[in-house]
């Protein structure tokens, strides 16, 4: 077989092959890009809510656990503190309250994980050694179908007129932008 065959089979079955891990790294590195706009990994939900009874500080565990259950949260409470006077943050599993005495209101946050997205996210960022070692072998597959992909088509499209001038403008895009940032 010629070698142009046999590019042409292993750019092939390695882009059919690795297609769901391009995908899953190509989603997850758009949302790490932009983690400073909002948060891959969790979402966080705001609710205020009007509270009907007053409140005094310091307020006993008790209380605390009491007006998380009368707003709605249904949460097991870990602690509370007083960040201000005139406020209480009650902690409680997955999220937080914030009461504020003088305008009588309780601001509840709660976070939740993004079961997709987080996911891929995750592993992203590596989780253990199997993922390592997968990901290896998925890079050295990448410059496999990188550089066999040059090789696919011959004359016009190919890497010695076109292909070539796309070749090289996307190497020397990455450095150029490396030299512009360091």
């Amino acid at each position: 077989m010629h070698w142009r065959g046999i590019f042409r089979i292993l750019h092939r079955d390695l882009g059919y092959l690795f297609f769901g891990t391009t995908i899953i790294y190509a989603i997850s590195g758009i949302a790490i890009n932009h983690r400073n706009d909002w948060n891959p990994n969790y979402s966080i939900s705001h609710r205020e809510v009007q509270l009907s009874t007053p409140f005094s500080i310091p307020l006993s565990r008790d209380d605390a656990k009491s007006l998380l259950t009368t707003n709605g949260v249904e949460a097991t409470y870990q602690n509370h503190y007083v960040p201000a006077p005139g406020q209480i943050r009650i902690f409680f599993q997955g999220g937080n309250a914030t009461l504020d005495q003088k305008k009588k209101t309780m601001l509840i946050e709660t976070v939740h994980r993004r079961p997709i997205l987080g996911s891929m996210v995750r592993l992203h960022y590596n989780p253990g050694r199997a993922w390592t070692w997968f990901s290896d072998i998925y890079s050295v597959a990448l410059v496999v179908i990188a550089i066999t992909g040059l090789f696919l088509l011959r004359g016009h499209h190919g890497i010695t007129r076109r292909g070539g001038i796309l070749t090289a403008l996307g190497i020397l895009t990455p450095f150029l932008l490396a030299f512009l940032y360091f």
